[in-house]
C-alpha cells in the first residue's frame, strides 16, 4: 500500500504535539481506560502521517482512467453496478482498472472471520441513538482542516442537503449491517463498494481545485481518514454508549470493530495497521487525537449548525409540530453537550443547551433494563433485534426517496 516516497503532509502533527502538556494527558486518560500502556511507535506514527497523503490505488486508477474520456465518465458507475450485479465477467469490455479493482473486492483478506464480522453487526445493531450519535461525534473532526475542507467544497453536510446526505450515509450504516449483508450479492457489500467509487470521484474532482492544497493537507478522504472513520463506527461507540446505559463485552466491541474493517476493506480501506483488540484501539485513539492540529473555523461551525438544524421544526410547522420541534432540537443539542464535554461542544459555536444537557440520562435507565433483560432472558436478544432492525428500515423509508440511496457526487462544488 505504501511507499517512503509518500509525502508526509504538513497538518501531519503528531511529532509536534507528542511531548506537549495536551498529549500527555490524552495519552494518560486513555492509558486509565485501556489499564495498559498506550505507546505509539516512530515507525507506525510515520506510516500514518503517509497514511494521510495515501488514497485508493485501485479505486482511483479506475475513476482516472474511466474520466480521461466522457464515454467512459457516464459508464464508470454502471460498470461498477453491473459487476456487483452479475459479476465482472458480464462487463461488456472491463477496463483493466475495474478488473483489478473487483479482483481485490473478490479476494477475501486472510484476516477476516465471518463469524466475527456477522458478531459485530448484531452489535452495531443494538445501538438505538447510533446514528443522531454518528453525526454528533463527528462534530471534533469538523474542525480539522483535512476533514472539514472536503465536507465544506462538496457542500454535501452543509445547508439544506445536509439532512439528504446524512441519510445515505444511514443507509450505508443499515445496509452493511444486515445479516449476511457483506457476502457476495448482499445490499452492505452494493453500499460499500459505490461509497468507494463515490470517494474515487470525489478525490479525482477536489486534488485539483484551487482550495486543495496537497502539500499541506495529503489526500482528499486518505487512507488516515478511513482508519479513523472505521473506529468512529465500531470503537467509539462501544465505549461511549455504555454512558447511556448499554453493556457491550470486550468481545463484542472488537467484533464490531472486525466488521468495519471489513466494510473498510470493501470501501479500499487498507491501513498500514489495524487495531484487533481494546487495547490497541485504545493506542490507536492516541494517536487520531494527535495527528493534527483543531482549527475550528466558519466551514466547521457551518457543517455543526446544518447537522443540528436538522432536528428543528419543519418552516411550515404549527402548533404541537412546532413546539414538538423546538423540544427535540433542545433535547439533541443536550446529547450533542453530554457526548462532547464541555470544552468539546464549544468548539462548535452551538447554543448552550442549559439543563437540557442532562437530556441523555433519561434513556440510561430504559437501556440498561432492555441490556439487562438480553443478557440474562432467552429471547430477548432476538426481539430486540428484530425491534431495531425494523425501526431503521422504516426510518429510512419514511424519509429517505424511495427509501435507497444514490451515493452520487455533488453536481458542482460549493465554491
Amino acid at each position: 500500500m505504501q511507499s517512503t516516497d509518500v509525502a508526509i503532509p504538513e497538518c501531519f502533527a503528531y511529532f509536534q504535539t507528542v511531548d506537549s502538556p495536551m498529549a500527555r494527558k490524552v495519552q494518560w486518560q486513555l492509558e486509565r481506560y485501556a489499564k495498559s500502556h498506550l505507546d505509539v511507535s516512530e515507525d507506525l506514527a510515520t506510516a500514518f502521517g503517509r497514511a494521510m497523503n495515501t488514497g485508493d490505488p485501485l479505486g482511483d486508477a479506475y475513476i482516472s482512467a474511466a474520466f480521461a474520456s466522457p464515454k467512459g465518465k457516464a459508464r464508470a458507475r454502471k460498470n461498477v453496478e453491473q459487476a456487483l450485479r452479475g459479476g465482472i465477467e458480464s462487463v461488456v469490455d472491463p477496463s483493466p482498472g475495474l478488473v483489478a479493482m473487483f479482483e481485490q473486492i473478490n479476494t477475501d483478506p486472510e484476516w477476516v472471520d465471518w463469524p466475527k464480522v456477522e458478531h459485530g453487526a448484531e452489535v452495531f445493531r443494538r445501538y438505538k441513538e447510533l446514528y443522531p450519535y454518528f453525526g454528533m461525534v463527528s462534530f471534533p473532526g469538523y474542525a480539522l482542516e483535512s476533514i472539514a475542507k472536503p465536507l465544506a467544497l462538496t457542500g454535501a453536510y452543509t445547508g439544506g442537503s445536509a439532512f439528504g446526505r446524512f441519510l445515505e450515509t444511514c443507509r450505508l450504516w443499515t445496509d452493511t449491517t444486515e445479516p449476511g449483508a457483506m457476502r457476495p450479492g448482499g445490499a452492505g457489500r452494493r453500499s460499500a463498494v459505490f461509497v468507494r467509487t463515490l470517494h474515487s470521484m470525489i478525490r479525482h474532482t477536489l486534488l485539483p481545485h484551487p482550495e486543495w492544497d496537497r502539500e499541506k493537507l495529503g489526500m482528499p478522504i486518505s487512507q488516515f481518514g478511513m482508519f479513523g472513520t472505521l473506529l468512529l463506527s465500531s470503537f467509539a461507540p462501544g465505549q461511549q454508549l455504555k454512558l447511556l446505559g448499554y453493556r457491550p463485552t470486550d468481545g463484542d466491541i472488537e467484533a464490531m470493530m472486525h466488521h468495519w474493517r471489513y466494510v473498510g476493506y470493501l470501501m479500499g480501506a487498507q491501513p498500514p495497521w489495524y487495531p484487533e483488540t481494546l487495547a490497541e484501539a485504545f493506542k490507536a485513539q492516541v494517536l487520531i487525537s494527535l495527528v493534527e492540529v483543531p482549527h475550528p473555523g466558519k466551514d466547521s461551525e457551518e457543517l455543526c449548525r446544518s447537522f443540528m438544524d436538522t432536528f428543528r421544526p419543519a418552516a411550515d410547522a404549527k402548533g404541537l409540530r412546532r413546539r414538538y420541534g423546538n423540544l427535540r432540537y433542545k433535547a439533541q443539542l443536550g446529547h450533542a453537550r453530554y457526548y462532547l464535554g464541555k470544552d468539546g461542544y464549544r468548539q462548535t459555536a452551538l447554543p448552550d443547551p442549559g439543563l437540557w444537557r442532562l437530556a441523555p440520562l433519561a434513556r440510561v435507565v430504559p437501556n440498561l433494563t432492555r441490556e439487562t433483560l438480553r443478557r440474562n432472558v432467552p429471547g430477548v436478544a432476538g426481539w430486540i433485534d428484530q425491534v431495531n432492525r425494523r425501526a431503521r428500515q422504516e426510518f429510512l423509508s419514511r424519509n429517505l426517496e424511495s427509501g435507497e440511496a444514490k451515493f452520487t457526487p455533488v453536481d458542482k462544488l460549493s465554491r
